[in-house]
């Protein structure tokens, strides 16, 4: 069987943890997806040195983010702080894995953390890390690791963000592409019997659209599941997205796509839903 007609293998899932509410909600999804995959989980909490290089700069001082008090920076008490993170981080990945049976470990690093967190994820098959950080301005918007780590594109990468969970609907947008049908096949196994999985696809070019009608129906008719297909154009496409942006509890899957037009409506879904994203890389050549 191709590489492109089959789901991605997921046996070890890395979980990028901090003290954010997303990030929570990250292990949360670890854990999901862990039982379904029956996958080892493996935590990391990095020490961010850009933190620790902010103690050394010559203003050694901060403006309060909710009181606007000013403050004095030290590398003492950044270094602190980190500290206090990383152990509440810890007992809260050991407190809910020993809920499990799930095999896991966990790491603490040092460093540039998006560069941290590619390095350890080269052996798993599975990042997870919440899709922005502990600033509560950037709550809807994509964090500046998670943009990193699309930009480097080298793992199947979920992203979610506080207070949704991964269930069922099951949403792809659809692109004819060897990622795109990894999609589909991703999809289909997490896809609970009897429900419906929705496909998204463009009808920008009529024989194209017909083409992806056609084998999206064989498809389904072959593995007996049930779609709905979904129809947008690019000018239609954030009024496609602004139906479905709101919603808390299901799965967003995504082809990482690297061509224009296709990679415009990559980064409108992942700036603006509110679903967990799983982003599905490109099918490795042999």
């Amino acid at each position: 069987m191709s590489v492109v007609n089959k789901p991605i293998c997921v046996e070890k899932i890395l979980v990028s943890l901090d003290s954010s509410k997303h990030s929570f909600a990250a292990l949360q999804a670890a854990l999901t997806l862990a039982h379904h995959y029956n996958a080892t989980i493996k935590g990391v909490f990095v020490e961010d040195i850009a933190l620790l290089n902010l103690a050394e700069m010559p203003f050694h001082q901060e403006v309060g983010e909710y009181s606007a008090s000013i403050r004095e920076i030290s590398f003492d008490g950044i270094s602190r702080g980190i500290f206090v993170q990383s152990k509440w981080v810890i007992r809260t990945f050991q407190k809910l894995i020993n809920r499990t049976d799930l095999q896991s470990n966990f790491v603490v690093r040092r460093g540039k953390v998006s560069e941290i967190i590619s390095r350890e994820s080269e052996e798993c098959d599975l990042l997870i890390l919440g899709k922005s950080g502990t600033n509560p301005l950037g709550y809807r918007r994509l964090g500046s690791t998670a943009k990193a780590l699309i930009q480097r594109g080298q793992k199947n990468l979920l992203l979610v963000e506080d207070g949704n969970e991964i269930r069922q609907p099951m949403i792809v947008l659809y692109d004819h592409s060897p990622a795109g049908q990894i999609a589909i096949e991703t999809s289909k196994d997490l896809l609970n019997p009897g429900e419906t999985l929705i496909l998204l696809v463009s009808e920008d070019n009529p024989d194209d659209f017909d083409s992806d009608k056609t084998h999206l129906t064989n498809w389904a008719m072959e593995n007996q599941i049930n779609i709905s297909i979904q129809t947008y154009t690019a000018r239609s496409f954030e009024y496609t997205i602004q139906m479905i942006k709101n919603l808390k509890i299901g799965l967003f899957v995504l082809p990482h796509i690297q061509n224009l037009p296709q990679r415009q409506f990559v980064a409108i879904c992942l700036e603006k839903i509110s679903l967990p994203i799983l982003l599905i890389h490109p099918p490795q050549m042999e």
